[in-house]
């Protein structure tokens, strides 16, 4: 029973997830992945109840290229997704300044609009 009620929550899901956020983070030689998973971990947890429009995240790390993490953030409407990426962010702002010395470049940032949504 508790599988169809994760169906059915996921199901729900695929319908609000209109738009991602692509972050391709790249750190400096001898930075660790770890830690900057953590601090973003931090971030979310304590954005997670606010109204920023955002429905998820997804942190992936690179198997290949030890300097490379992707972090997808998912929405339902642009114009949240438009907002909370907008220089004014403050929490936003910190987590980069907070991050920023790790960094081989700044986040290069690209936006998807969904075409279809499934995970099995």
């Amino acid at each position: 029973m508790a599988i169809s009620q994760n169906n059915l929550k996921m199901s729900s899901s695929q319908n609000i997830i209109k738009y991602v956020k692509h972050n391709k983070v790249r750190l400096k030689t001898g930075k660790t992945r770890e830690k900057t998973t953590r601090v973003l971990l931090e971030f979310f947890k304590e954005i997670e109840k606010k109204p920023t429009g955002m429905k998820g995240f997804m942190i992936m790390d690179d198997l290949q290229d030890q300097q490379e993490s992707i972090v997808l953030t998912f929405w339902e409407r642009k114009e949240d997704m438009d907002s909370f990426y907008k220089s004014d962010n403050k929490p936003l702002g910190d987590l980069v300044e907070n991050l920023r010395p790790s960094f081989e470049q700044m986040p290069v940032r690209k936006d998807y609009q969904v075409g279809k949504f499934k995970v099995w």
